[in-house]
Parts: C-alpha cells; structure tokens; sequence
C-alpha cells in the first residue's frame, strides 16, 4: 500500500511579452518515508527577458529576436518500495517448538525514521536569438543539477537484532551541461 497527497500554486506573470515571472510551489507527501519526513516542499522560479522588444534593440535590422531565460528549481523522489523506511520483518524458514519465528529480510535494513526525499537542485541560464529575417536561430543553455540525500545501503557496526544494514539518504551527485543549437533555413517557400 502506497498513498501520496500532494498540492501545487503557480503565479505567473507577463508585462507586454517583454518580462516574464513564473513561480511554483508544490508539497508532497508520502506514506514511503520515515515519519519524521512525510512531506517534501518544491519550489521553483523562472525569469525571461525578451531584449528584442526593447527599443535599442529594435534599431538593429539584422535581429529580429532574442530572449534571456534563467531558471532554478527543486524536484524529489519518492522510493519505488513502499516500506523501506519501516524495517519489515516477516515469517521466517526456520521454527521453534514447531512455531514459526520472525526474521527481518527487507534488505536487511533496521528501521529508518529518517529516510526522506531525494532532492535535485536544477539552475539553467539560456539565450535565444533569431537573425535575418528568422532565417538563423541560434539556442544555448547552460544547466547545473545537484542531486542529494540519495539513497545507499549502509552497514551497521555491531549487531542490532540480526539488522546488519540500513538505507539512509548519504549519497550525491552533480551534472552540468552546455547545449548549443543553430539552425538555419536554406530554402524558404516564398509567402
């Protein structure tokens, strides 16, 4: 059995296609984390800037467009199994006085009221830009993303009632990218 609840705003705004805000906010929570951490918040922000709408900019013939874009956000994960953070035991293969005994099995993993989201931090920078009479475009961005609190196995130290390891979140990794697009138009069908 799995349950998630969730709730999400988002506000958006844009003065004469030239400034554009976008802000979310989005909460969730969910039955698969330890109980100190049902919930996790996950904001977000982007700004645009479209610079070919400024007047400066309109006096140069050869742009015919350009945007600024920038953006940051967080985003999480929930776990695929729906009891990982309890330490389920179950029915074990061995018996005492005829009676069946109980034995931990979930990966080995001693219970975790600490287990929670996955968290990606994301921040991406981007320019558009359109020349000659849109005939030449030319798209780049520049994203960073931070990954944290991922889930790992760890071994315990010592006994802990036959428990000799426990998922925790003690992991992360990070990413950064360029991408570059260009495009242009050869043959164009005359309007």
């Amino acid at each position: 059995e799995k349950v998630l609840a969730s709730w999400f705003a988002r506000l958006e705004y844009n003065y004469c296609q030239k400034y554009l805000l976008s802000l979310s906010f989005r909460s969730d929570g969910s039955s698969t984390f330890g109980k100190n951490n049902r919930w996790g918040n996950f904001p977000t922000v982007a700004a645009a800037w479209t610079f070919s709408e400024e007047p400066f900019v309109q006096a140069l013939p050869w742009l015919n467009f350009g945007k600024f874009r920038a953006s940051w956000g967080k985003s999480g994960k929930h776990f695929e199994s729906n009891y990982l953070a309890l330490g389920i035991m179950k029915v074990g293969t061995s018996s005492y006085l005829g009676n069946p005994t109980i034995e931990p099995v979930w990966y080995d993993g001693l219970y975790n009221p600490g287990l929670t989201w996955e968290a990606t931090y994301q921040y991406d920078f981007g320019l558009d830009m359109d020349f000659l009479a849109h005939r030449l475009s030319i798209t780049a961005d520049y994203y960073y993303r931070y990954t944290d609190k991922l889930l790992a196995q760890i071994r315990l130290s010592g006994s802990h009632n036959n428990y000799f390891c426990q998922w925790r979140n003690t992991a992360a990794i990070s990413n950064e990218g360029l991408e570059v697009l260009i495009k242009y138009e050869i043959f164009r069908r005359p309007e």
